[in-house]
Order: C-alpha cells, then structure tokens, then sequence
C-alpha cells in the first residue's frame, strides 16, 4: 500500500474514538444534547479569588476548555458555544495570602466577603474585584471565557440578594 492510499483518520474521526477524558466528559454532551437540543451549550467554571489567580485558577478554566473544545471538535462546531468564569468572591477570607501587601491590614478582614475587604494593593475598591481583574487577565490573553461573572454583581442583581448579603 503507497502511503496515497493511507487514509488518514479526520480531526472529528480520532475524536470520536479518544479516550482522553476531555472527549468522554464531551461525548456525554453530545449525548445529552441529543435528548434536550438546545441551540447554544454553556460551559461554566468557577474559582474563589481568596488570592492572587496562579496556575491551578488557571487550571479551573483550562479544564473547561478542554471540554468545551472537545465538544467543538465532536459536533463539527454546529452547536454555539459560551464559556462563563465564576467567581465566588462573596466568599470569606480564611487566611492573608503570603504573597500581598499590607498584610497586617487584610488580618483586620478575616472572614469578610472578599468584596468588602480593601484591596491591598489600592488598584480597585475591594480584594475581590483585584483578583477578578487578575483573573481577567489570564482568561483575556488566552481567550478562555465568554464572560466573567462574580458573585457580588450577581447576587446584587437577585431578588435574593438581602438574604445573601449578611
């Protein structure tokens, strides 16, 4: 056989058959989408900004990724795609990371929401939306999300936000 007539296998074809976890999460997307159509497949990650963003924040919305370009690859990218970011930054700060300023500051907020802890780094109005601002950065460059949704603003835009906010 001439290696003209080795048909090589499609991008979509090796997919199909990979057992690379990224592909069965996938498959069961599709198979699920068969059962409910729906016009567009929202993938969603989350992380809670307690800290600077490093390399396993960037974990949370590169795993994601990964599904979501499985999936992508699987359909032959016939179905719209959204990748969201969540961010728990209503979330209460359990410690002072070693690697901020003014730390003797942020000890005065343990346990408050990361949205009402000053930012020690004076950049944006609280410690939270620093490091969503962070986080936007890394997911901006590497064109991961769709959007970026923190908890504050979301729960400020919920009738349920006066129950949330204690």
């Amino acid at each position: 056989m001439s290696q003209a007539e080795i048909k090589t296998p499609s991008l979509r074809e090796t997919a199909e058959r990979s057992s690379a976890w990224p592909f069965e999460e996938a498959r069961k997307i599709v198979a699920r989408l068969q059962r409910h159509p729906t016009d567009t497949v929202v993938f969603e990650t989350g992380y809670g900004p307690s800290g600077l963003p490093h390399i396993g924040t960037f974990g949370e919305v590169a795993r994601t990724s990964m599904v979501r370009h499985a999936f992508r690859v699987l359909t032959g990218d016939a179905v719209k795609t959204r990748l969201i970011a969540f961010s728990d930054d209503m979330d209460g700060l359990r410690k002072v990371p070693d690697n901020v300023p003014n730390r003797d500051m942020l000890e005065t907020h343990l346990g408050k929401p990361l949205t009402r802890i000053p930012d020690p780094f004076g950049t944006h109005p609280s410690f939270g939306e620093h490091n969503n601002a962070r986080l936007r950065v890394i997911t901006n460059s590497t064109r991961r999300a769709n959007a970026m949704r923190p908890a504050a603003s979301t729960r400020r835009s919920c009738a349920c936000s006066s129950a949330t906010s204690k």
